[in-house]
């Protein structure tokens, strides 16, 4: 089911005890206020964890641009969508991002493209139900706070939000094929006596 963004900020009126709204114009102060917020804070919940449903691969074009410093070696543009770094392929952790629209590497990609996994802005109408609930009580909790509309809420919106939280992670991990732990590089370098006693 899609939700849009008007069924999301009803959906947080209502947590509140309000009416629910089928329109964003004229709705008064509360319903402008949840308007100019739900960008910023669909970002941010966005950007504190690793959501699967807004995760996305591109290759990541080398610019012709040297980095200043003499450290880096070559200078790669960031997706214009891009929130979050999940991983870079191949694996290289010699890397730096700059100014949230670069990153910095010495890895040459003239033989092999240099991908880059992120956290991404989807439409509101890609967004699961586990998250829209959680993100509903987000929005809520900053409505109760920010217009004092009801203060006494505030407190029992934190912490369903914060339970939220934990059910839509929980919930989106579940869509990652669980994989075993192949390699251990960190155990097998290190020296383990075989003398039993000490």
């Amino acid at each position: 089911m899609a939700f849009s963004r008007v069924q999301i900020i009803s959906y947080a009126l209502t947590l509140m005890g309000r009416k629910p709204v089928s329109s964003l114009v004229n709705q008064g102060d509360i319903v402008t206020s949840a308007d100019q917020a739900f960008d910023l804070l669909l970002t941010s919940a966005l950007s504190i964890g690793f959501w699967r449903f807004a995760t996305t691969i591109a290759t990541l074009q080398k610019l012709p641009e040297t980095p200043v410093g003499g450290y880096w070696m070559y200078s790669y543009m960031l997706p214009a969508n891009y929130l979050k770094m999940v991983h870079l392929y191949p694996h290289t952790y010699d890397f730096e991002l700059y100014s949230n629209s670069r990153l910095y590497s010495n890895y040459n990609n003239q033989y092999q493209p240099l991908y880059i996994e992120h956290i991404y802005l989807p439409s509101e109408t890609l967004l699961p139900p586990y998250f829209v609930k959680y993100f509903s009580f987000e929005l809520a909790a900053y409505l109760a706070l920010s217009n004092a509309q009801a203060p006494d809420y505030l407190a029992e919106l934190e912490r369903r939000r914060a339970i939220e939280l934990s059910i839509a992670q929980a919930a989106d991990a579940q869509n990652r094929p669980q994989s075993p732990l192949m390699s251990k590089p960190m155990l097998e370098c290190r020296y383990v006596s075989t003398f039993a006693g000490g």
